[in-house]
């Protein structure tokens, strides 16, 4: 809720803001738990309350995103060291702060509004985008929420929106700030250089036996062999298990006739719809229709055209208001019925075309069915054969027994390293990947594992057979990478020594062009780069390049790191070019939204922080304990 709200962390004014917030729970946190609340209130913010379902709701709800993304289920002890259980609690606080303000100022959102909200919301749209009320139902029951709950969870975050936009909207960035960061975004300038390279010191020939010894003790912990372990596994996936020729025809034609509204093209209707304010205003315009008055009429009464009661071509999943949807769908076609009872108010709704809808056939359904079931029955297979596995090392099998016995493929990785890599530093391919890798090697040989998940919903068993722990190689071991790496590195210094003597030499005056022509290279040139330059791939300067020709005034000049190390860039400013504001010149406006945008977040944080400065927050640090698994807020 409160999307902007949420992105509102992004500038320096307001991290400091929400950080003051989280601190302040603290000295809130102290009152213990209160009197005066139900057993269900977490929290209270003036004459608004948390309730503990709220919270637990949105806390399992956070964790669950967590955890899709770490690919591992979050548990309370997880959430509460990365401080989620505190985020959260921060959030549905402030939220109530804006909602006792927007209560104080009597905001309110109209049910066709509330109704339109909901059915652009693209979660709860379908395949061709419009709103599917069977995904509407099952998401709020996957969610633990009651489609009452959510509309008026709806109705008050949109309300809550409403005082945000208010207190934001129209937010402009100042002129001199937007002026004075484009000048500095676009300001370009003209470079000319040149690249110190190896062809630019002396050769770099094999170290001789007491430099080559001396670096390699210097640098042994460089050549040390890491610690390497092998691996049995049995990997269990619904590819390796799926087979669509064992669904029989039979089955496939079963599943299509139990899905046949799966692949039915509904029905469409247009549908327009009068709401009223009142039972008692719809039952009176009910019998001015009853008694000849056109449903058209009724409409104009109102100040309403047809535009603005048009509610679409729709199937009768995709209406938002069920009894809206019941009574369209059982109305002839030109035929206006009244709805008194509708969840979102009373309305009067006229049916004014019918589209008639079709069903896909067996034939065209077959394939997609047949391979759906041979999924499904996969993972079905995958979970009996999960079970069997741990059936079998429960009774003391090894994963190679296990394998045997169930005929199933036992995988032998021989010494991996902990990066993936063999003893011949190339990658090894390991069932699970890093997953794997890491909990094998926090493991150790004759322990009895946990499998882990993999993202297409299969397993991985595991065990450690061999542990050859890291140990220092000797030099013989290592002679040809040693001399290689003590190449690179003297290559390395004298490349920055070079460079390092050349700039001084064109700080004392010496000419660009006879330092480079000195070096046997060129000088080279590039115009009208910006800020930005370094980082085009394609650009001919580094990063550090651009950054250094920007850190001075024309005829500045500097020593950078190369793209290609550990090759050096010497570099002159030549020219500077300031561009002179132009307020519809390409990147002003953006450049302008994004200000105010970002002033406009800052703006949100610090009123909301206003706002909860201004009443009694209280937090029930018992329920709190309870939901979080803890006796005090974190």
């Amino acid at each position: 809720m409160l999307d902007r709200m949420r992105q509102a962390t992004s500038g320096w004014t307001a991290k400091i803001l929400l950080g003051l917030l989280v601190v302040s729970f603290g000295i809130w946190g102290v009152s213990g738990q209160f009197a005066g609340y139900g057993a269900g209130t977490l929290a209270s913010v003036g004459h608004t309350e948390v309730s503990a379902a709220q919270y637990d709701r949105a806390l399992r709800l956070r964790m669950q995103q967590f955890g899709q993304q770490a690919g591992r289920a979050m548990t309370l002890e997880d959430a509460r060291t990365i401080g989620l259980t505190q985020q959260v609690l921060s959030q549905l606080v402030s939220e109530a702060a804006l909602e006792d303000q927007a209560k104080s100022y009597n905001l309110g959102i109209s049910d066709d509004k509330l109704a339109s909200e909901i059915a652009a919301d693209p979660t709860f749209q379908g395949v061709g985008g419009s709103f599917d009320r069977q995904r509407f139902q099952a998401l709020l029951r996957n969610a633990g929420f009651s489609e009452n709950e959510y509309i008026a969870d709806m109705r008050a975050e949109l309300i809550r929106e409403q005082l945000a936009a208010t207190i934001a909207s129209d937010v402009q960035a100042p002129q001199p700030l937007v002026e004075a960061l484009y000048r500095y975004q676009n300001e370009t300038r003209g470079v000319s250089f040149f690249i110190v390279d190896e062809s630019a010191i002396d050769p770099v020939g094999t170290p001789d036996e007491e430099t080559l010894k001396q670096y390699f003790v210097d640098n042994q912990s460089q050549f040390r062999a890491p610690e390497y372990r092998s691996l049995g596994l049995i990997s269990l996936t619904p590819e390796t298990v799926a087979d669509p020729t064992t669904i029989a025809a039979e089955e496939v034609q079963a599943a299509y006739d139990n899905a046949i509204d799966r692949f039915t093209v509904p029905q469409r209707r247009r549908v327009f719809q009068i709401r009223f304010d009142s039972e008692a205003e719809a039952q009176a315009a009910a019998e001015e229709l009853s008694a000849g008055t056109s449903f058209e009429t009724l409409a104009e009464a109102r100040n309403l055209t047809m535009a603005d009661i048009d509610l679409g071509m729709k199937a009768q999943a995709e209406f938002v208001d069920s009894a809206i949807a019941e009574a369209a769908f059982a109305a002839a076609e030109g035929a206006a019925v009244p709805v008194l009872d509708a969840p979102l108010g009373p309305a009067i709704v006229k049916v004014e075309a019918v589209e008639p809808g079709s069903v896909q056939s067996f034939a065209e359904a077959e394939p997609i069915l047949r391979r759906e079931m041979a999924q499904r029955r996969a993972s079905d297979r995958v979970l009996d054969l999960y079970d069997a596995i741990e059936d079998e090392r429960a009774a003391g099998s090894t994963l190679q027994e296990v394998a045997n016995k169930l005929g199933l493929s036992y995988q032998s990785v021989e010494s991996v390293a902990a990066d993936g890599n063999g003893l011949d530093g190339s990658a090894v391919g390991v069932p699970g990947g890093t997953a794997v890798l890491a909990d094998a090697f926090q493991s150790d040989v004759g322990i009895e594992n946990d499998p882990i998940r993999t993202e297409d919903g299969g397993y991985v068993f595991y065990e450690v057979t061999a542990v050859t722990p890291a140990r220092d190689r000797t030099l013989e071991e290592v002679r040809p990478a040693a001399i290689a790496a003590w190449r690179a590195d003297e290559t390395a210094e004298r490349i920055r020594q070079k460079a390092a003597s050349l700039l001084q030499r064109l700080e004392g005056g010496a000419s660009l062009a006879s330092l480079a022509q000195e070096v046997g290279t060129s000088v080279e040139t590039a115009i009208g780069i910006t800020r930005a330059y370094g980082d085009d791939a394609s650009g001919a300067l580094s990063t550090n390049a651009v950054a250094q020709a920007f850190a001075g005034p024309q005829g500045h000049v500097a020593n950078a790191d190369d793209k290609e190390s550990p090759n050096r860039v010497l570099l002159k400013v030549e020219s500077v070019s300031v561009p002179a504001f132009f307020g519809e010149a390409q990147g002003a406006e953006h450049l302008r939204q994004g200000l105010a945008q970002a002033i406009a977040d800052d703006l949100l944080l610090a009123y909301n922080a206003h706002l909860l400065g201004e009443r009694p927050v209280s937090i029930n640090q018992a329920v709190y304990g309870q939901l979080t698994g803890q006796s005090q807020p974190q």
